[in-house]
């Protein structure tokens, strides 16, 4: 008597095999998928870096129509300059309602003038950068750092020169000219 069994299920060497199989792609995909990140958050910075250039030079641009890219400082209220805000003591332009500060035609870096957090939060505002993404510190040769928010460890790092994953901006001073550059050695 010959029994006629369906069979059900996998046998363990079909098993074996497959999970075998499994463990390669893994291996070979993980880093394929690990770079991913890494570009896309490199890219993701170089896009930052791009728009702000962008509403830099529309700045500057605006700053030579009415007089102001060359302008550094004033004393006192500057001849009551339309665009000199004597309180922070920097002229501005105005960008949808929002005071930009400027030096040199340029926007002024948030960490020029430290002590006063309006000046960086109009900065913040006009070059859509969101506190919720980013953190903020100072970059090599005091240029203004904006770093992702998963980076926010690495700000000793970053002041360092040792870690570069974020943009640096730098408006122009009397010992530096502006600059802007995406900084993803270590994205």
């Amino acid at each position: 008597m010959k029994l006629n069994r369906k069979q059900q299920g996998f046998t363990l060497i079909e098993l074996v095999i497959v999970i075998i199989i499994l463990g390669v792609l893994s291996v070979i995909a993980t880093p394929k998928l690990l770079s991913l990140s890494s570009e896309a958050q490199a890219s993701s910075l170089q896009g930052i870096t791009g728009a702000i250039a962008s509403v830099n030079k529309l700045v500057h641009s605006q700053t030579q129509i009415i007089g102001i890219a060359d302008k550094n400082e004033c004393l006192g209220t500057c001849n009551n300059h339309p665009n000199w805000d004597n309180e922070i003591a920097y002229f501005y332009i105005n960008i949808s309602g929002t005071r930009l500060y400027v030096y040199n035609g340029y926007p002024l870096s948030p960490l020029t003038a430290p002590s006063d957090s309006m000046a960086a939060n109009n900065y913040k505002e006009v070059m859509g950068l969101s506190d919720d993404d980013f953190v903020y510190g100072m970059g090599s040769n005091s240029s203004f750092a904006i770093v992702p928010k998963k980076y926010e460890s690495k700000l000793a790092q970053i002041l360092a020169g040792t870690f570069k994953c974020h943009v640096e901006y730098r408006s122009p001073t009397r010992s530096f000219n502006y600059s802007i550059q995406a900084l993803t050695d270590n994205c």
